[in-house]
């Protein structure tokens, strides 16, 4: 084989390598607002006994995902954000960039007093079921199942309390 065969060798398996990488991120991005959709329905639906008497207010609204590696003008993660508003405070589900191999996060913003800490919902790949993942400083981040009475209960810490 002379060189130019092999130039031409080396740019087919690059061509097909490539063909393949944009058609996994693809299936990928599928899964991840299937997921995030999934998810925004299902807490829907868990609110609805409250909302439905007007205590709270759930809105979805398109969103574009973006960050440091992937600007909002070229990103491609196109889903939508969930907001509750309870007692005049909003707390905010927003997706972020898709993670290696699939992973699908969501910052939620509205929850934590601890003056660094963050809250996030984390879909690992090949999981279905979300975890809540509550970061503070260095030290490990405490990881917990998300469902309805979790919410919930994270929910009622944003209700002011009567002193008496």
């Amino acid at each position: 084989m002379d060189d130019v065969e092999q130039l031409g060798e080396m740019l087919r398996h690059y061509a097909d390598s490539e063909a393949h990488k944009r058609q996994q991120f693809e299936v990928q991005s599928g899964h991840w607002v299937q997921k995030i959709t999934e998810l925004f329905g299902q807490i829907d639906q868990w609110l609805e006994p409250v909302k439905r008497v007007g205590l709270l207010e759930v809105q979805r609204e398109d969103y574009v995902a973006f960050g440091p590696s992937v600007p909002l003008e070229t990103s491609t993660f196109k889903s939508e954000k969930l907001t509750i508003n309870i007692a005049g405070k909003p707390v905010e589900f927003v997706p972020d960039v898709m993670g290696a191999g699939g992973l699908i996060s969501l910052s939620v913003i509205g929850l934590t007093a601890a003056r660094y800490g963050s809250v996030s919902l984390v879909l690992l790949p090949g999981k279905s079921d979300w975890l809540w993942k509550k970061t503070n400083g260095l030290k490990d981040p405490d990881t917990f199942a998300f469902d309805a009475n979790f919410l919930a209960v994270q929910l009622q810490s944003l209700i002011p309390r009567e002193r008496g």
